[in-house]
């Protein structure tokens, strides 16, 4: 399985920046390069540890949802990924398993889209605060598929709010990091993001 998520990980990073190379291409080549137009830069120092700073604000907002039955339960089914790393069990192969799917197949690819792409396209044409909304509400509502998928928990209202407003927010809080103290680099987004992540797995998968 480990091998398998390398591969994956490394298949959907490429496509990802397949994609924001063709809208390089087709929208931006000849306002700033690709790298700076897609956050592909080198952050300044002070916004990662900012970026720390809000990692840590956040995890304690969301501690305690993340510990309610209904939503451990529905975050932890068996077609998420805090549900596969339970089935795969606790040892080193989870762990690599989980640093790599939190740090790059996930994180990376999806800061890439939507705050290197999609963020930023919005807050260049409608500005940073509602730009970064709409953003953070497209970000939030790809969350809400998981209850399309075979196997998925069944929707119910506060099931819905919570996968759209928990993502979303932690989607805004990444743009602005990125956009207000990263120089428009997306690793303080990145860092937020992969931290969360590979917190938030295990803890769903063998904790909550």
């Amino acid at each position: 399985m480990l091998t398998q998520e390398v591969v994956n990980a490394a298949i959907q990073v490429a496509i990802a920046l397949v994609i924001a190379l063709l809208v390089w291409l087709f929208w931006g080549r000849k306002r700033a390069g690709f790298f700076r137009y897609s956050g592909l830069i080198l952050p300044t120092m002070r916004s990662m540890g900012l970026a720390l700073v809000i990692f840590a604000l956040w995890s304690l907002v969301t501690a305690i949802i993340y510990f309610s039955p209904e939503f451990s339960d529905a975050a932890s089914a068996g077609n998420t990924v805090a549900g596969m790393i339970r089935a795969q069990g606790f040892g080193t192969e989870t762990v690599l398993l989980i640093l790599i799917i939190a740090g790059v197949k996930t994180a990376l690819s999806e800061e890439i889209l939507f705050r290197g792409v999609l963020a930023k396209r919005l807050i260049g044409v409608f500005g940073f605060w509602v730009g970064n909304t709409i953003h953070a509400l497209v970000f939030g509502g790809i969350h809400l598929l998981i209850f399309l998928v075979p196997g998925g928990p069944e929707f119910t209202p506060v099931l819905g709010a919570a996968f759209l407003l928990l993502p979303g927010t932690a989607g805004w809080l990444m743009a602005l990091a990125n956009e207000k103290l990263g120089n428009g680099s997306i690793a303080p987004g990145w860092l937020i993001h992969a931290m969360g992540n590979a917190i938030s797995y295990p803890i769903l998968a063998f904790v909550a």
